[in-house]
């Protein structure tokens, strides 16, 4: 029993020198913190991109302050996008009006928006590497 113990012990470690993950620094500002709620950040594939609840990871955070910085780790290396709302009214989903504008401060990584809908997952996305941080700052608006 010691010995298969002392197999998992090792293969677990093993197993961790070669997870391939990084993470990244979101610093967010633009919160609205008169306006309370929830900063909800998101990290994406393509795949869903920037759809509430397709996102592979992400942070929750109770609105204090006018600006806020996560970490966000273990991300595994590929391509991704960051997509960022305040959630005001705390529901879960960004809010928006008759013609589908948001009604609640959002961004993206880059701090691109598109003209009528979200920006290309292109033209926002980023590249984590494996033991590697990059940081980037996301204005709400």
């Amino acid at each position: 029993m010691k010995k298969l113990m002392f197999l998992i012990a090792v293969l677990f470690f093993v197993a961790n020198l070669f997870s391939q993950t990084g993470q990244v620094d979101v610093t967010v500002t633009g919160i609205e913190v008169e306006k309370g709620g929830i900063v909800k950040i998101g990290v994406y594939k393509t795949d869903g991109f920037p759809s509430v609840g397709k996102e592979i990871t992400g942070k929750d955070i109770k609105v204090t302050e006018s600006k806020v910085t996560v970490t966000i780790e273990e991300i595994p290396a590929g391509v991704y996008a960051l997509a960022v709302f305040q959630d005001k009214d705390a529901d879960g989903k960004l809010n928006s009006n008759l013609f589908g504008a948001p009604t609640e401060p959002y961004g993206f990584s880059k701090n691109k928006y598109g003209t009528f809908g979200p920006p290309d997952f292109e033209d926002v996305s980023f590249k984590i590497e494996n033991g590697k941080s990059i940081s980037l700052t996301i204005n709400l608006e």
